[in-house]
């Protein structure tokens, strides 16, 4: 009989395009950043494309400073939001995974998406909501497309999606059931603030002309 620690017959875990695509990306960012040479990036982009587990990826990255637009190698998890007569946020910094659920019921869910690190094959988001409210942050040219969205006696909303004069980023797709809800996306300058200036910009040339 033998006893002891086992690990080292694991397997290496294995990474596809996806994960290869996201470190070649954090080196682009790096070389951009001098943090390695135009000559380290080419080595390392080769190597990166070559990679055929995790370990072959971290070695290519590992001295590389952790920063905000760094991508992770792996894709987060995928998140479930349920509330019932509650609210539930994610907002600032977090790791968005490629599917998100939201499950709710008489409840209020505002959703961060601004962040430059969504994930390079797009955000699913399935909903199944009742009497509840949700809000979603996207850039300004963000791809959100809300045609599966099925209302029943409620509203989708994204007022200044004709304002964007490029789309940009990843696909943010949303589908799912809403029931007596309503769903608004919000891209920058419809917050609070951002109606004010377009207010006083919208008065100062009515009173020009």
């Amino acid at each position: 009989m033998t006893t002891g620690n086992n690990s080292a017959n694991t397997p290496a875990q294995r990474v596809g395009h996806r994960e290869r695509d996201a470190a070649v990306e954090r080196l682009r960012m790096a070389a951009g950043d001098g943090q390695i040479t135009l000559e380290e990036l080419e080595t390392r982009v080769e190597a990166a494309l070559e990679a055929r587990t995790a370990d072959d990826l971290a070695v290519l990255v590992a001295d590389l400073p952790v920063s905000a637009g760094a991508f992770p190698l792996t894709p987060a998890a995928p998140v479930r939001l349920a509330v019932r007569h509650g609210r539930v946020d994610r907002l600032g910094s977090w790791r968005v995974p490629e599917e998100v659920t939201l499950d709710l019921r008489h409840s209020t869910c505002t959703l961060d998406l601004r962040t430059p690190e969504l994930p390079t094959a797009g955000v699913r988001i399935a909903l199944d909501a009742r009497h509840s409210s949700i809000k979603m942050l996207v850039a300004h040219g963000a791809v959100v497309d809300l045609d599966n969205v099925e209302r029943r006696h409620s509203t989708t909303r994204d007022r200044l999606a004709g304002s964007a004069t490029a789309w940009t980023g990843t696909p943010i797709v949303v589908t799912g059931v809403l029931h007596h809800s309503s769903l608004r996306v919000l891209r920058p300058g419809e917050t609070a603030p951002g109606r004010m200036l377009w207010w006083r910009r919208r008065r100062a040339a009515l009173t020009s002309s």
